[in-house]
């Protein structure tokens, strides 16, 4: 896109930029850094979400709660407008519909980016404050699918460290941690050559390039940095099997997931583009299947889906057969999707069903070329 103005910094830090107006006035900071749950030592399982919450809780030119003090009082709500996520590989953090017409807003979010780069304080006080907070959270989020899914994913990924972390962590490091542990990890992965800048809405592209190259050249690189390394899924000649249950399930699935190796981000040209839109094709092609036979008066299954796209593991995408089953009869409903993908595999799609899905799509894409001008930051 050429309207997206990216580049280098000497220190490894990349930045993209775009003017957008939709909506006028306002505009969106994020910075995404290349480290997640997968980067941590068995001692720092959980840091990388703990680190997360930290960023909230003071930086150098925002202690204590300032971020987010700063902020509210132009109406940027933390939660909505100012909140971040921790994923396996990546942890990304967002200031979201700032109005850039409030004198110095955009300085002051360019300087929250450059906190949450390489300041973070780490109060030791406020430290043992966020244990409790993090407890609680990891306490709400083992609902039943959540239970489940971290059940499924470590015999998918098995030989991985995706296999080894659920990202909340383990509730006995969260309480204990040192707090040098938690700056060790600050320091050896939330560095520049593992960051982005990225800042879309109504704003002077120049003057923000500018005053991005200004500020962020500043924070050093990391010396001698610690290789961010890409885990391998190893591969195995016969198929795994798990059972999970759990009492507060309200359902049944079976599932069968075929792991394949992604294609490589240097390789992502026209051509994958091209086998993107057909993967498309076959995935709507195989959703109007499974809805027709849902429709039947005697459905062999409650819901159902054959889907190729991407996995839990960065680099990695599965093509997956479920069902989802009324009680006593998952054989049933694995049966009847999966002689649905069978099908499909022996015979394709007739004339009908392709036409069918490559006017829905090319619908949805001309709707969009004409909201183009109207696309939210």
């Amino acid at each position: 896109d050429p309207e997206i103005r990216t580049g280098r910094l000497d220190n490894g830090l990349t930045y993209f930029i775009r003017h957008n107006s939709e909506p006028e006035k306002r505009a969106s900071f994020y910075i995404i850094q290349n480290v997640g749950a997968i980067l941590e030592n068995d001692d720092q399982n959980g840091l990388a979400h703990f680190l997360e919450h930290m960023a909230f809780n003071g930086t150098l030119n925002f202690p204590g709660k300032a971020v987010i003090n700063s902020l509210e009082k132009h109406g940027v709500a933390f939660g909505r407008n100012i909140n971040a996520y921790t994923g396996f590989d990546e942890t990304v953090y967002n200031l979201s519909d700032v109005p850039v017409d409030k004198p110095g807003l955009i300085d002051s979010c360019l300087l929250i980016l450059h906190d949450w780069s390489d300041f973070i304080t780490l109060d030791e006080k406020e430290i043992d404050l966020e244990r409790g907070v993090i407890s609680e959270e990891w306490r709400t989020s083992k609902t039943a699918s959540r239970r489940m899914i971290f059940g499924v994913i470590p015999v998918v990924l098995k030989g991985s460290k995706y296999a080894e972390r659920d990202i909340i962590g383990d509730l006995d490091i969260i309480q204990n941690f040192s707090y040098e542990t938690l700056r060790r990890f600050y320091h050896d992965w939330y560095r520049t050559d593992l960051q982005a800048i990225a800042i879309v809405g109504d704003i002077d592209v120049d003057e923000v390039e500018a005053k991005v190259k200004t500020l962020f050249s500043k924070i050093p690189a990391v010396q001698d940095p610690l290789p961010r390394t890409q885990q391998e899924v190893p591969d195995h000649e016969e198929p795994y099997y798990v059972l999970v249950t759990d009492k507060e399930a309200p359902r049944t699935s079976v599932s069968l997931i075929m792991l394949h190796k992604g294609v490589a981000p240097e390789k992502k040209d026209l051509k994958y583009i091209r086998d993107n839109h057909i993967i498309s094709l076959m995935n709507s092609m195989m959703d109007a299947r499974t809805s027709e036979l849902v429709q039947k008066p005697d459905p062999p299954f409650v819901t159902g889906y054959v889907s190729y796209g991407e996995y839990y593991a960065r680099g990695y995408d599965a093509l997956a057969i479920s069902a989802t089953a009324r009680k006593n009869e998952e054989a049933l409903a694995f049966k009847a999707i999966y002689t649905e993908a069978e099908r499909a595999v022996r015979y394709g799609f007739n004339e009908g069903e392709l036409k069918r899905a490559k006017a829905s799509m090319l619908s949805a894409y001309e709707n969009i070329y004409k909201q183009k001008d109207k696309i939210n930051n």
